[in-house]
């Protein structure tokens, strides 16, 4: 097995990971050490860490877990790496300034459970590379539990509090549920896990810098009515700084069904585009917004991303956001037959 082999080990997850993917990479961390104690591991995220996880992040370093965050290439420390993981990374776009590190990967194993999957070939030629996705999984974290129950290792109440943090958060409180979800649940919980704990721990008070980003997105936004298949869509686009995931579910709350925010990088001279869909909406429409817009808007501008039907992202080789809100408005004129409408509102007073 590649982890008894390797000296050297990187965990990788996407770009300012959310508590799933922090979950995942922390267990795995700690999982991989009780197999190799000699093995040097490290989980290692670009662009920072959600507000969510600060008390995941607590836990997981007073328990040893090594984490670096990159916020700028130039902080990035590029070691002889035996092995990586790929954790809860549906491109290695995501990957962002952590990217180089897979040039020094031996192995590479990418544990995801995303439907949608774009990784650079490029990135990934002349290494051996283990796959293991589950689309039907509710999250990484889920994954990494059965992952457990596989080898038979028994881990510590508190890392399975953080898995199950991780769940809670990629369901939404269970809205979003796999065949296996609950029943791996409630083997938590017979373990001792405190399910008000494992929710505790990802309920942290937001700051205020992503109110203040919710309202800009919210002034800043484009509103559209669209006709698909006989039904009226409303989807709004909007651009924001940081917390885009804040500003599409605030969207997604104030009356859209689907919600697009973008965000430019001018050090790496790429967009982040994020999507939310309201719940259900894609299975009464019968289209898939990564097919049929996402996907032509890295077919358009590069890039490469991933998710689900209901959420996911790209980011764009271009910092030109009015070149993709004009591709994104032609893309959705295309897939409504030019049944398309801004909504154009005079400001109060």
């Amino acid at each position: 097995m590649a982890i008894l082999r390797s000296e050297n080990i990187a965990i990788l997850t996407h770009s300012n990971a959310d508590p799933d993917a922090l979950a995942s990479a922390c267990v795995l961390a700690y999982l991989i050490s009780r197999m190799n104690s000699t093995s040097n591991i490290r989980v290692v995220v670009s662009d920072g860490i959600g507000s969510e996880c600060k008390d995941m992040v607590k836990l997981c370093i007073g328990k040893g877990v090594k984490i670096e965050t990159i916020k700028r290439a130039t902080q990035l420390k590029i070691d002889k790496e035996d092995l990586c993981l790929l954790v809860d990374v549906a491109s290695t776009e995501q990957l962002r300034y952590a990217k180089p590190i897979l040039t020094a990967c031996k192995t590479v194993v990418i544990l995801d459970h995303h439907d949608v999957h774009d990784y650079n070939k490029n990135l990934l030629d002349g290494k051996d590379v283990i796959y293991i996705l589950d689309p039907d999984a509710s999250s990484t974290a889920e994954m990494v539990y059965k992952l457990i129950n596989e080898l038979n290792i028994a881990i510590e109440v508190d890392f399975l509090r953080i898995l199950l943090a991780g769940i809670i958060w990629d369901t939404k409180r269970f809205l979003r549920v796999a065949p296996n979800t609950f029943k791996y649940v409630n083997e938590m919980m017979e373990k001792g896990v405190q399910y008000v704990e494992a929710l505790k721990m990802i309920e942290g008070t937001k700051p205020t810098y992503s109110r203040i980003a919710r309202i800009r997105c919210l002034l800043r936004h484009r509103g559209f009515k669209v006709i698909i298949n006989n039904r009226e869509v409303y989807i709004a686009v909007s651009e924001v700084g940081a917390y885009e995931s804040d500003c599409a579910t605030a969207l997604i709350t104030m009356g859209y069904d689907i919600a697009f925010i973008l965000n430019t990088d001018e050090s790496l001279k790429t967009l982040r585009l994020i999507y939310r869909v309201r719940e259900n909406l894609m299975e009464e429409l019968q289209i898939d917004i990564y097919r049929d817009v996402l996907k032509k808007l890295v077919d358009a501008f590069g890039g490469g991303g991933g998710g689900h039907k209901g959420a996911g992202g790209v980011v764009l080789r271009t910092i030109s956001m009015e070149a993709v809100v004009s591709e994104i408005i032609k893309i959705l004129n295309a897939i409504s037959n030019n049944n398309l409408t801004e909504f154009v509102e005079e400001k109060v007073g």
